[in-house]
Formats: C-alpha cells, structure tokens, sequence
C-alpha cells in the first residue's frame, strides 16, 4: 500500500479526514482509529498500492468500508 484517505464518521456528527502516506498507519489515523465505537463508520479511499511487475507506478484499487459494531 502507497497511501490511502481515511474518513471517519460518527453518527450524527461531523467527518474527520486524514491523507496516510504509506503502508503504516500515521499519527494522526491512529487517532481517529482509536475513536472507534459502536455505530461509526470508516471509509479507507483514494486505495493506491504498488503490485508486482508495476515498477515505480500504483495503482488505485478498491475503497472499503467498516461498520463498527
């Protein structure tokens, strides 16, 4: 994974956003990950990963959603 978009979305409230350069998450989406309760939402888009036989290129590849439970 090169980097992603994470939105997190509490229900009934405002989105929270954050551009996560790289494979690992940063700082800041750790923060909001750690938010996580029951009813949220995150959305993990702008998906871009590096596959083999790619060279220096990535591609864009699926958003996913997760419903907390």
């Amino acid at each position: 994974i090169a980097g992603f978009t994470l939105v997190y979305q509490p229900p009934r409230e405002d989105l929270e956003e954050v551009v996560n350069v790289g494979q690992a998450f940063l700082p800041a989406s750790k923060a909001i990950i750690n938010k996580a309760k029951p009813g949220d939402t995150y959305y993990f888009n702008n998906v871009r990963a590096k596959c083999p036989g790619d060279g220096n290129s990535t591609r864009k590849i699926n958003p996913m959603v997760f419903k907390i439970r």
